[in-house]
């Protein structure tokens, strides 16, 4: 039976609107709305007949309004012709219906349908214009109490406002959703802020970065040279600086990175004199600190001193079990230290250690716990241990950046994957350890360095005061996994061996990287007996073929295809039922970290909310995501290096290609070939592994954690 065919007039209506700018008409009903962008799909009547569907970030419109729209008309693939809104202004309804539409619509709080008939009969056609410019004579209606008329001249004012503040920055191609949360934000200091200090926007409101509150700034007349821009300036290096890595950064860069902005030495240098007053930074010799940074650094090597002061009472090893005399040292030593730091390769028995540790500390009554950074490294030692494990953020209860640590209640805590802890979470760690509480720091120095400021695995290892131990034996069961044997050539800088579960497939092109490593990833492994779960693709980026975002696209259509499951689509991302996908930052609140791997266990393509279920050490976790916060999302077929890092999976396919050349490092190749249990497939040309082999500059970061800690310990912290 042959489909419906469009009324003959659709494709002339399509062709009218798609050269159309404009629309105007009335508003039918908003299908959705997001609260906190302002992002809504909302259906227009049109003035000249029809309707149309209006997307983008709107004001909180209701039924009945009038609008006139400029835009663009496009076609989505799923929901067919919409416009995509760029400006829009209202006008209040005329008419009974419209205007009794508009009140009833929910719009303001605690008028409904019935109070929206009572308003209509006293007021007439004025109503809407009362509501909005005189809402304290709602009272002289019966019925209306002082309640209704509070919530109603509450959401004039912050209507007005936002209109206001929305033309204010329209010359400054400020989206709407982000001038929603500056109102948000300031309140009814909004408009004022934005004239009078826009430079507070990038500190204050996320979502703003310095560019464009600089653009703004200049907009308004603002001088290169002015002291409140090179102020705000010096502040933007210094947090771009963190977000490389560095704790802080020496002086003698800052010109070179402010040339880029139109900055001179001689006004930066005066716009540091003038932080470093004020207390918004610290000089520290030739190092600049953001004064939270050199506060957390301080606190750190203090801490990490006091406990390296600190006697305890030995615990004695008697269950040496089968293990190695240099395991059984490590252990000896960890039982008889307040801090102590493990660390060693692949197959060289930190978790037989581990276990050790945990059990001799356990039969002498000692209350142990285990943490990592990340669900699945917590999941993975607590199954090697047999002992109960949770992330750090949960142990410590942190719901936030500035959330305090809740108390450990341990004797003695073992902290896996130690190397991808930075000095923020560090400072959390040690503010939240009772001082008799003893500190087992199991970690691969090897590996890459924490996403976050700072690396304090790394700096411990550095001072020879510290105890530690070093594990170097391979053990004859790792010794036969080529895995381990090619990770442990990398970190010698010598070209891995191809083995049964060490292979290395070389491909030239960017596009034949690409359709082997696909064909390995949904043909190849699950021949051999893998489930697409078990089967993890790492590239080092983002970008062009061989990139995260290509892989996933091209993984999805193969392993979740459509098949009329549900989907929603946010820009150039597509979500399905069943999609594998990983958490992209931290949210503290709803209990989802960075680097996270879950699946989309339930999707609703009407509302554009999904859930997701997380594996957890205690169980699966679902955590729900409205149309917004799916923004935080991303496929997870594929991921980079640095997101799979506390990670294991039975097989891995490691895409290493030249299009990614100046990410490629020894220390990223080692990282990922560690990721695989069973097996490593490599898919490269030979210049690109030699590359990741040649670069064994793990990049300086800046900070002064190792020397404070030598000078406390040294100089008896006076």
């Amino acid at each position: 039976m042959a489909g419906r065919r469009p009324p003959p007039s659709a494709p002339q209506e399509d062709a009218g609107l798609f050269a159309a700018r404009e629309v105007a008409g009335e508003v039918e009903r908003v299908t959705y709305r997001s609260a906190e962008t302002g992002f809504s799909v909302v259906r227009l009547r049109l003035a000249r007949g029809g309707s149309v569907t209006l997307v983008g970030a709107l004001p909180d419109l209701a039924p009945g309004e009038r609008v006139r729209a400029k835009g663009q008309a496009k076609r989505h693939p799923t929901y067919g012709v919409q416009f995509q809104v760029e400006e829009i202004t209202r006008q209040l309804p005329v008419t009974r219906e419209g205007i009794l539409a508009y009140l009833s619509s929910g719009l303001i709080p605690g008028i409904g349908p019935k109070i929206a008939e009572r308003l209509y009969e006293h007021f007439g056609d004025q109503a809407l214009e009362v509501l909005r410019n005189q809402p304290e004579r709602l009272k002289e209606v019966p019925g209306i109490g002082r309640r209704r008329v509070g919530a109603a001249q509450t959401a004039a004012r912050e209507q007005e406002r936002l209109e206001r503040l929305v033309v204010a920055l329209r010359p400054y191609e400020v989206p709407l959703h982000v001038a929603r949360k500056i109102e948000l934000y300031y309140g009814e200091r909004a408009e004022d802020v934005v004239q009078r200090e826009p430079y507070r926007l990038w500190r204050d409101v996320g979502g703003i970065g310095f560019l464009t509150a600089d653009r703004v700034a200049r907009a308004m007349g603002i001088r290169e040279d002015a002291p409140e821009r090179l102020e705000a300036l010096v502040l933007y290096l210094l947090q771009s600086a963190a977000d490389e890595g560095h704790v802080a950064l020496p002086a003698a860069l800052l010109p070179e990175r402010g040339a880029r902005f139109s900055a001179g030495e001689e006004g930066l240098g005066a716009a540091v004199g003038r932080l470093t007053r004020d207390g918004a930074l610290v000089r520290d010799g030739d190092l600049l600190y953001l004064t939270r940074f050199y506060q957390m650094e301080s606190r750190v090597a203090r801490a990490v001193t006091e406990r390296l002061r600190r006697k305890t009472q030995p615990i004695l090893l008697r269950q040496r079990g089968t293990l190695s005399p240099q395991q059984a040292e490590a252990a000896s030593q960890a039982l008889s230290s307040a801090l102590f730091v493990l660390t060693g390769g692949p197959g060289t028995g930190k978790t037989t250690t581990v276990r050790a540790i945990a059990q001799a500390a356990r039969s002498k009554g000692l209350r142990v716990a285990l943490s990592a950074p990340t669900g699945r490294a917590a999941k993975r030692v607590q199954e090697a241990s047999g002992v109960p494990a949770q992330t750090l953020h949960r142990l410590l209860g942190l719901r936030g950046p500035q959330a305090e640590s809740r108390e450990v209640e341990a004797d003695l805590l073992i902290v896996d994957e130690s190397s991808m802890i930075d000095l923020w979470l560090f400072d959390r760690l040690l503010a939240a350890l009772p001082a008799a509480t003893r500190l087992v720091l199991v970690g691969d120095a090897d590996q890459l360095p924490p996403v976050g400021a700072g690396e304090p695995f790394s700096q411990l290892l550095s001072l020879p005061f510290v105890p530690r131990a070093e594990l170097r034996e391979i053990f004859r069961q790792a010794a036969e996994s080529g895995i381990v044997q090619g990770a442990h050539r990398i970190r010698q800088g010598q070209l891995p061996q191809t083995s049964g579960d060490f292979l290395w497939l070389r491909a030239e092109t960017p596009q034949e990287v690409q359709a082997i490593a696909l064909r390995m990833a949904t043909e190849e492994l699950p021949r051999r007996g893998f489930e697409p779960d078990e089967i993890q693709v790492l590239s080092a980026g983002h970008r062009n073929e061989t990139g995260v975002e290509a892989l996933n696209t091209a993984l999805q259509a193969r392993l979740n295809p459509a098949r009329g499951r549900p989907e929603v689509r946010l820009g150039d991302r597509l979500f399905r039922l069943g999609d594998r996908v990983v958490q992209l930052r931290n949210d503290y609140q709803r209990g989802a970290l960075n680097g996270e791997v879950g699946r989309i266990t339930a999707l609703s393509a009407r509302d554009r909310a999904a859930t997701v279920t997380f594996p957890d050490p205690s169980g699966e976790r679902e955590v729900p995501y409205s149309q917004e916060e799916l923004r935080q999302l991303q496929l997870g077929y594929a991921t980079t290096v640095h997101k799979a890092q506390g990670s294991e999976y039975r097989a891995v396919v490691l895409v290493l290609s030249a299009q990614h050349w100046l990410l490629l490092g020894r220390n990223l190749f080692y990282t990922a070939v560690t990721r695989a249990r069973e097996v490593l497939c490599i898919v490269a040309p030979q210049r690109a592994v030699w590359q990741a082999l040649r670069n064994v500059g793990r990049g300086v970061r800046h900070g002064r954690l190792g020397e404070r800690i030598a000078e406390f310990y040294g100089g008896g912290d006076k």
